[in-house]
This record gives C-alpha cells, structure tokens and sequence, in this order.
C-alpha cells in the first residue's frame, strides 16, 4: 500500500522556496505562510507560533525524543522537510544537531536551550466544521491560547486543508518539559473512548481546555487513563474498586477519582445473575 506522501503548500524562508520548487509547489503559495524572523532572545517567548496552510501533506512531521520525523517519498521532499523546521526551530532558540534520510524515512534531530521538547497534537478527532473556516480559525485559536495558558510555549500552529487522506483539520506543534515515560508529560491531549465522561472529576487534575461531547475531552495534562468495572451488587463493585486501586498502585500509576452508579439498563448473564451497578475509574498513566 502506498504510503501517504507529505506536501507543503507553503515555505517559511527563500531556502524553503528552493526546496518548495523541487515538490511542484509554487512561488506564490509562499505568502499564505507567517514570515519567520528570528526575534531577540528575550523576545522569543512572546512570539506568536508560525502558520501554514497544508493541503498536500508532506511535511506535517511526527513528534518524538528529542526529533521529528517525516515520510517523504524522495530526498527532495526531505530538504522541503528540514527548510520548513529550521527556521522554525531556530525561531526559538533550538538548533538542528542531525539530518538523515533513509528508505523513505526522515529524521531531524535538534536540542534547546532549555532542554524543553517539541510535541504535536492533530485536532482531527475532535468535533467541529471541517468546511467552515471561520469555525476552523477559532479551533486553531483556541487550541493556541490554550497552550499559552498553561505555559506551553505553541511553535507551529498548521491548517489542513482538504486532501486525499484526513479531513481538514488543524495540528498544533509546542514546547513542554521531557520525561523519561512520555505518558507522564504535560502534554495537549484528547480523551475519548465511547464512554461518557465524568468531566467533573478531571477538573481539579488536569486542565479542560474543551467539552467536546460527552464522551470526548481534549485536556493539557498527563495521559489519563479509564476503566469501568461492573458487579452484581454494591459491595461486590465496592471490592472490584479496591483491588483495580491496588493493581493500578501496584503497576505505579496514579489513581485521579471514581464514580460508583447503578446501571440503568441491568445486564443479564443468563444463570450467572446480573450486573446492576458499575464505577468509572480514571487514573494516570
């Protein structure tokens, strides 16, 4: 199956056209994309994140360590790769410490002043017009403020526009503090596995940033965890809670709250009874 190839509409800098050039991509799409100039030092902070409009996908990279990485059919889409986040990085006082290109796979490697990472996060899940703009400027801005809220120094913010492989979406590329386990960083994330949510119970560990149905959650925090249990009666869920609190201390992953309720619709197990209550249970990673 052929990979999906990444193409960028537009390039931040006159080495980005060169390499824009070599992917068919036009001179004139260069002015939908923020100039980058690399501010003072003491100004960096301050900087409002680069913007792009991205319709053929080739360089929307993968965040990870302390790199990012892209598939890119050819060599040429590489260097479009690394003109795009150069400057980007640059921008904010990181420097690109090693590029490789192999078997269609390429690597940009880059290390900050501060020791702080790049990660990513893509809103495509979430709940929102693709087709209306107004509706997707408002998503990126949110997702941006959000981020600046909490500390989180946004770097890139890029709009998907519409392509053969993921609905217009937004994607926003920002600073955070490494951790060993990258569940335990602070990251931007969404929370959604068919259940409903029990919002409240989040609020005081991680921070909401938007509702976006009742089972969807899109937070800055560690990586939360959900579990439901069910039972026959009352104690035998009160039972189920303490042993699922034990394995969950046990496998060193913090326990947030729980939520004990009586089923609306009982389930039937035939001669084995019916389980007629259930308790959510969130934790961290």
């Amino acid at each position: 199956m052929k990979k999906i190839a990444i193409a960028m509409a537009a390039v931040l800098s006159a080495s980005a056209v060169y390499a824009a050039e070599l992917n068919g991509v036009s001179a004139s799409d260069i002015s939908r994309l923020s100039a980058l100039k690399a501010p003072a030092p003491a100004l960096r902070a301050a900087q409002a994140p680069a913007t792009a409009e991205i319709s053929d996908l080739t360089l929307l990279p993968q965040a990870s360590k302390s790199l990012l990485s892209t598939y890119a059919e050819t060599e040429a889409g590489f260097k479009a790769f690394t003109a795009m986040w150069t400057p980007i990085l640059a921008k904010y006082g990181m420097k690109v410490t090693g590029t490789e290109y192999k078997d269609q796979f390429g690597t940009l490697k880059y290390e900050s002043p501060d020791g702080r990472v790049i990660r990513a996060f893509t809103a495509d899940k979430m709940d929102y017009d693709a087709l209306s703009s107004t509706t997707m400027a408002k998503l990126q801005g949110d997702l941006v403020s959000a981020l600046d809220n909490s500390g989180l120094t946004p770097v890139a913010a890029l709009r998907i526009t519409k392509n053969d492989y993921i609905r217009p979406t937004v994607a926003v590329y920002y600073l955070t503090k490494p951790e060993e386990n990258t569940d335990h960083e602070v990251q931007l994330r969404q929370l959604k596995n068919g259940d409903d949510i029990d919002f409240d119970l989040l609020a005081n560990s991680v921070t909401l940033v938007r509702k976006d149905s009742s089972f969807s959650l899109v937070y800055i925090g560690k990586l939360v965890g959900f579990k439901t249990l069910l039972s026959k009666d009352e104690s035998g869920i009160a039972a189920k809670l303490a042993d699922y609190r034990k394995f969950l201390s046990d496998n060193k992953k913090d326990f947030i709250a729980s939520r004990t309720f009586k089923l609306d619709q009982p389930i039937d197990l035939g001669e084995d009874g019916t389980l007629n209550y259930a308790v959510n249970v969130y934790f961290f990673q």
